[in-house]
């Protein structure tokens, strides 16, 4: 809820997880609080829909929070199997994983690599292994290359900030690989550690 997004409720907690959260969910004053609780040192999971909006109405968090920005994700079909390929990671988060695994999903593709705005990668499609085909929003494609990050991390401020675009069936919640990704995200957001952290263009 958005009210939660207050400094004192927001001290009392080392992360902040926003599972499938979309839309413009938050007030000024929300904003604001949540904002000066990541800069200050407070971690931020987002998982899938959290940067899945085709419209933004506060660019501080695609730009900087997130590190990209959403174009669209195939619809036909909208779900399918795909290779995750693990990469090597500053502070080792998803090391267990590799050299990776095929799961199935709503696949986001994003206007760039979220690396060319100073993330550490930790996995990446392979676009052979699935067919991004055109935009939901649109008839661009989304094919971006051999460079499709699927999970990152970023600095902001002080804090830490990790996104991961998969997450939009229940099933992949099922998923033992995709559990201990998340268990190792949320462990790491709410480490105050500049470990595989870097700082936000």
């Amino acid at each position: 809820k958005g009210g939660a997004m207050h400094p004192s409720v927001l001290k009392q907690f080392d992360a902040v997880i926003w599972n499938n959260v979309s839309g413009d969910v938050l007030t000024l004053t929300q904003r604001k609080a949540f904002r000066s609780f990541v800069e200050g040192g407070g971690g931020f999971v987002g998982i899938h829909g959290s940067a899945g909006d085709p419209v933004y109405f506060w660019d501080w968090y695609p730009d900087t929070l997130i590190g990209a920005r959403f174009i669209g994700h195939p619809m036909a079909p909208q779900f399918q199997d795909a290779k995750i390929v693990v990469e090597s990671h500053p502070a080792g988060l998803g090391k267990a994983l590799a050299p990776g695994w095929t799961m199935n999903d709503e696949w986001y593709s994003f206007a760039k690599s979220a690396r060319l705005n100073g993330a550490n990668v930790i996995a990446t499609l392979d676009e052979k292994s699935y067919n991004p085909g055109g935009s939901r929003f649109g008839n661009q494609p989304l094919a971006m290359g051999d460079d499709h990050p699927i999970a990152w991390t970023r600095c902001v401020g002080k804090g830490r900030s990790f996104y991961s675009a998969i997450g939009h069936r229940p099933e992949t919640y099922g998923d033992s690989k995709h559990q201990e990704l998340l268990r190792q995200a949320i462990l790491w957001a709410a480490t105050r550690t500049t470990a595989g952290c870097v700082p936000a263009a």
